[in-house]
C-alpha cells in the first residue's frame, strides 16, 4: 500500500538508487530506447509508481505526467493503457490539476475516450470525468462524451461489473441535472438541464444537418444560393445562417414557458457551419427575469460556428 519516507529509505539498500532517481531513470529509458516492449514495461513500471502519493512529486520533477499524455496519442493500446492509468493515478495530486485546466489535454482524453473499446482504458477515461466534475458540477461533458457513456453503460450491464459502476456513476451526477432524449430518425441528442424557470437553465442539442435538410430549407425560404446545394463539394458547402438561428427559436419555442416572445437577437458566424458534421446547440439563462436574456451557440468539432443572445418576453414570470 502507500509508502512513508522512512520505509522507503529501509527498502532502498545502501548505496542503492533512490525511488526518486530511479523514476528519472524510467522516463529517460522510455525516450532513449527503440523496442517496444521495453517502452511498455516502463510505462508499466510508471503507472505504478503514480499510485503512491509519495512518488508524486517524483513523477512530476521527471516529467512522467507529460510522457503519460504523450503516450494516450500513441497506437499502441498498452501504452495508452498505461498513459490513462497513470493519470487517473496521479489526478488527486493539487500539482496536477493543472494540466487538466489545458482544453487540449481534455481533447486529448476525449479523442482515446471516443475511439478505444479496451474496458481497462474506459474505466479510467469515467474515472478522470468523474474527478474533474467535483469542483464545478455545473460543466457539462459534451454531448458526444455522454452518448457514449449512456452506450456504454447499456453495453456493459451483466458483462462489466466496474465498468457499468462507473458509467452508471457518471450518468446518475449528470442526471440529476439533465434529461436525456435522443431521436434516430433526426439524428439527434439533447441534454435539459433540471433548473428553475420550467427546467430549462441550460438546454444542449445536437443535430447533424444533411443534404435533404438544406434542400428543404431552401425550398421554404427560397433561398437558391448555390453554396448550400449539392453542386458545391462537400467541404465547401455551408449550412444556412438562417438555419442555425431556426434550430434555436425551436428550443425556446419547445422548451420555454407557453406564449414565450423573443423580443431582440443578436449573433454572428464566426465560422462556416459544414454539412454532414455533429452541430452542437447550446442555450444558457443568463438573466430569469419577465424579460430574460438567454445566451447561445452552436459548435463544430470544439469550433464555434455561431453565437449570439437574445431577450425574451416571458409571461410565467413576475406577472
Amino acid at each position: 500500500m502507500f509508502n512513508s519516507h522512512k520505509h522507503l529509505k529501509r527498502k532502498t539498500p545502501c548505496p542503492g538508487i533512490n525511488r526518486e532517481e530511479f523514476i528519472q531513470h524510467l522516463v529517460d529509458e522510455y525516450y532513449t530506447t527503440n523496442n517496444i516492449e521495453a517502452q511498455e514495461q516502463v510505462t508499466a513500471n510508471l503507472a505504478n509508481f503514480a499510485y503512491d502519493p509519495l512518488n508524486w512529486s517524483f513523477l512530476i520533477k521527471a516529467d512522467a505526467v507529460k510522457l503519460f499524455l504523450e503516450i494516450l496519442e500513441e497506437r499502441n493500446e498498452k501504452l495508452q493503457l498505461h498513459g490513462i492509468a497513470g493519470l487517473t493515478n496521479i489526478c488527486l495530486d493539487d500539482n496536477i490539476y493543472k494540466y487538466f485546466n489545458n482544453p487540449e489535454v481534455i481533447q486529448q482524453i476525449h479523442r482515446l475516450f471516443l475511439a478505444s473499446n479496451n474496458q481497462e482504458i474506459l474505466i479510467n477515461c469515467c474515472t478522470i470525468y468523474q474527478f474533474l466534475a467535483k469542483d464545478n458540477k455545473s460543466n457539462i461533458l459534451p454531448a458526444k462524451i455522454l452518448l457514449r457513456v449512456q452506450n456504454i453503460n447499456t453495453d456493459s450491464k451483466g458483462k462489466n461489473i466496474r465498468l457499468s459502476n462507473i458509467t452508471s456513476l457518471l450518468l446518475l451526477d449528470f442526471g440529476r441535472r439533465y434529461e436525456f432524449t435522443e431521436s434516430q430518425h433526426n439524428r439527434y441528442s439533447m441534454f435539459r438541464c433540471l433548473s428553475s424557470l420550467s427546467n430549462i437553465r441550460q438546454i444542449k442539442y445536437v443535430k447533424v444537418f444533411s443534404q435533404q435538410d438544406l434542400d428543404q430549407f431552401s425550398q421554404l425560404t427560397g433561398d437558391s444560393n448555390s453554396i448550400h446545394t449539392d453542386t458545391t463539394p462537400v467541404e465547401r458547402r455551408l449550412v444556412h445562417g438562417a438555419f442555425l438561428n431556426a434550430i434555436v427559436a425551436g428550443l425556446i419555442g419547445t422548451h420555454f414557458p407557453k406564449g414565450t416572445i423573443v423580443l431582440e437577437q443578436k449573433f454572428k458566424f464566426p465560422k462556416p457551419c459544414r454539412v454532414n458534421e455533429n452541430s452542437e446547440f447550446e442555450l444558457q439563462l443568463q438573466q430569469e427575469r419577465k424579460i430574460a436574456v438567454v445566451s447561445y451557440k452552436c459548435k463544430q468539432n470544439e469550433i464555434t460556428v455561431f453565437e449570439g443572445e437574445a431577450k425574451l418576453l416571458i409571461p410565467s414570470i413576475n406577472k
